[in-house]
């Protein structure tokens, strides 16, 4: 996949949620943040899948570096 400098978004039709960031691993190693539950469902019936069937099968991959900002997207676990 290659992804584009530019990433547009459609303002009219985003929805806005912000949510506290945690410390977490070995001195603050690691931040943590929230994944609203109803963005994972939908990508859950988007993978014709259950949400518990998601919360099993499914890891959140964040994409970052060649543009401003991060990506989230939900992709199979590999076994």
């Amino acid at each position: 996949m290659v992804m584009s400098d530019v990433i547009e978004i459609d303002e009219k039709n985003v929805i806005i949620k912000k949510y506290s960031i945690r410390r977490t691993g070995n001195k603050g190693s690691s931040l943590e943040t929230t994944i609203p539950r109803e963005v994972f469902e939908r990508e859950a019936r988007r993978m014709d899948m259950s949400f518990e069937e998601a919360i099993e099968k499914l890891d959140a991959v964040w994409r970052f570096n060649s543009f401003h900002g991060l990506h989230l997207n939900f992709e199979v676990k590999e076994e």
